[in-house]
């Protein structure tokens, strides 16, 4: 997700994580950290219109075990590529989830019905996802009232607590601890692992880079590991 910046030294460190990435394709290795390296069934990637166009026939033979897909960002912004990517992830059979970008301008009920109107979710598929990672000019400070009112529109829906995407930086100044009990997925680059923002234990996807490349997609892409030491894949799935 392009709005999370990597700087100086952190740049050179992600670059190198990249390259164990590609080297992954050709000699069956993958590197997230050195002890979770060989677990390559817990490995996935984050996908959006930013990303460019995308092969799924190569793209599902990379070894990424899910995906997510940016369907909606707002109350009325769905992303020109998502019918795409939605159908031919179920197809190459690559687990899916669907994310929507958290806009803290917009009505939190209006938001969490365009998803719900825009993502037809199966059973199988990853919970749905809420992304917040930045804060509109004219956010009102209720901002952290307002999300929890978006989550509870979707979890009473789906009937399982949405995902929530985050950078601990822009959370831990912006948001409150009230939340430890929602899935985390959260984003830090050019480290050994993440540091969990204030409400939360542990993670349960982080996003370690977004300066990779797979076969099959045009532009550089995010890559993700599930935290399989402490949760259970299934648990994060619809019935």
């Amino acid at each position: 997700m392009p709005d999370i910046i990597l700087k100086g030294n952190m740049k050179k460190i992600a670059f190198v994580l990249s390259v164990f990435v590609v080297l992954f394709f050709t000699s069956v290795q993958v590197g997230a950290t050195a002890d979770d390296s060989k677990n390559i069934e817990y490995h996935g990637l984050d996908l959006s219109h930013h990303n460019g166009e995308v092969d799924w026939q190569k793209l599902s033979k990379a070894g990424m075990r899910f995906v997510f897909i940016k369907a909606t960002e707002g109350m009325d912004d769905k992303d020109p590529n998502f019918d795409s990517h939605w159908q031919n992830a179920e197809k190459t059979g690559i687990v899916r989830g669907a994310y929507h970008f958290y806009v803290t301008e917009d009505p939190p009920e209006k938001q969490a019905q365009f998803f719900i109107d825009t993502v037809n979710l199966s059973s199988g598929d990853l919970v749905p996802a809420v992304d917040i990672e930045l804060l509109g000019k004219n956010t009102a400070p209720d901002v952290a009232d307002k999300l929890q009112v978006f989550v509870n529109i979707l979890t009473a829906h789906y009937g399982k607590k949405p995902i929530i995407y985050t950078g601990r930086t822009f959370w831990n100044k912006n948001m409150t601890d009230k939340f430890g009990q929602y899935p985390l997925w959260i984003a830090e680059y050019g480290v050994e692992k993440p540091v969990s923002p204030k409400g939360w234990l542990d993670w349960h996807f982080w996003q370690w880079t977004e300066q990779s490349t797979l076969p099959g997609v045009e532009k550089e892409v995010d890559l993700n590991y599930f935290n399989n030491r402490d949760k259970t894949f299934s648990d994060l799935l619809l019935p």
